[in-house]
């Protein structure tokens, strides 16, 4: 039995704390002690789970603010942490980001306890500060190549790196009935298609591209909806940039939702114009649910996404998205040739939970061992 601390920055709705909170599930199943610790949110178990404990990363993270008010909080989280690790005895320490790896590094000084830490994604401009915090820590995980190498050719020494996939928990298929009542209610009188994304509304998702595709897609195909599902720093202005587009009658803005395998039931296609990833957890999601995946070449994405199962395009390309998802749109029969691949791919073993997770067991176990 291990006793292992996951620190993601909080446990807000996203990809990070999906991966954690099914992980967490995974290792308590096979009897290790693991605690939860981070900053609040819809996600967050405190006082339901004894192991789910608060601690106020967000004021360390970019969410703080400005830098120096971020460091200023820097010393007071780590004695938080610190008291923490004693009292629960941890041996290992998971943490999901730099924020958290920064603040666990300082807390376990003196204390003997390893330090893993999970890349998730960053802007390019970044992956530098993001290698050299990963050389604090006794082993650096990415879900991809993609992830991994860019780090690697930042100064991460090659030796602390290794490539573990995300074990995605399926969830029960919606009714078809639900189903297609959602879908009429975001239509909303207009005959589709009906496009996904499951995006924050945050400058790394590329929602001003989204919203030019928009227009350009709209004008040859007049009944189409782009469905968005996600809040974010830039509600206001991207409700904005559709109103001038003239495309708010084809745009959704869905806020976040609890009932992902619903809404890609009810759609047609899945799209991502992301800036940057890493491997995201939404077009796994989206291959469960048959739908073809339309989305740019950044970090991971092209591991996932290629012409079998939908289009890979350049990043910040409008036009070739547009032409990418009209071929799509007007090709029923390859359409459908896509949905089926997509949904074959999603049962490759690099996808099952069990399987994926049981390599995050070994690689503690690794790390214990050293």
């Amino acid at each position: 039995m291990m006793r292992l601390l996951e620190l993601p920055t909080n446990f807000r709705p996203g990809g990070i704390q999906r991966h954690v909170l099914d992980l967490t599930a995974y290792l308590r199943g096979r009897g290790h002690q693991v605690t939860l610790a981070g900053d609040g949110g819809a996600w967050a178990g405190v006082g339901r789970d004894p192991d789910h404990l608060h601690l106020g990363l967000n004021d360390v993270a970019e969410l703080g603010g400005a830098l120096p008010r971020r460091l200023a909080h820097l010393p007071l989280r780590a004695w938080q942490l610190r008291k923490l690790l004693k009292a629960r005895r941890i041996e290992l320490i998971h943490a999901h980001e730099t924020a958290p790896t920064l603040v666990a590094d300082l807390a376990r000084r003196g204390l003997g306890i390893p330090l893993v830490m999970t890349f998730h994604g960053s802007a390019p401009e970044r992956e530098a500060a993001v290698a050299a915090m990963g050389r604090r820590a006794d082993l650096v995980i990415s879900p991809s190549r993609a992830g991994i190498e860019a780090l690697v050719a930042k100064g991460l020494p090659p030796a602390k790196a290794r490539v573990l996939g995300l074990g995605i928990t399926r969830t029960p298929a919606p009714r078809a009935e639900e189903a297609l009542t959602l879908r009429r209610q975001i239509l909303d009188g207009r005959d589709g298609p009906l496009i996904l994304s499951l995006s924050r509304l945050q400058v790394q998702k590329g929602i001003d591209v989204m919203v030019e595709v928009a227009a350009r897609v709209q004008e040859r195909h007049p009944g189409v909806v782009f469905a968005v599902a996600g809040g974010g720093p830039l509600e206001a202005e991207v409700r904005a940039w559709a109103e001038a587009a003239g495309v708010a009658g084809a745009m959704r803005f869905l806020g976040p939702i609890s009932t992902v395998p619903l809404h890609l039931a009810a759609a047609d296609l899945f799209l991502l114009t992301s800036r940057w990833e890493n491997l995201p957890i939404s077009i796994v999601e989206a291959f469960r649910a048959g739908l073809p995946v339309v989305a740019t070449d950044c970090g991971g994405v092209r591991e996932l996404v290629d012409d079998t199962v939908g289009r890979l395009c350049r990043v910040e390309d409008a036009a070739g998205i547009s032409a990418d998802l009209s071929a799509l749109i007007e090709d029923p029969v390859l359409r459908s040739r896509k949905a089926a691949a997509a949904r074959a791919r999603s049962e490759e073993a690099r996808f099952d939970p069990d399987a994926v997770h049981a390599t995050f067991e070994a690689a503690y176990r690794d790390v214990l061992g050293q």
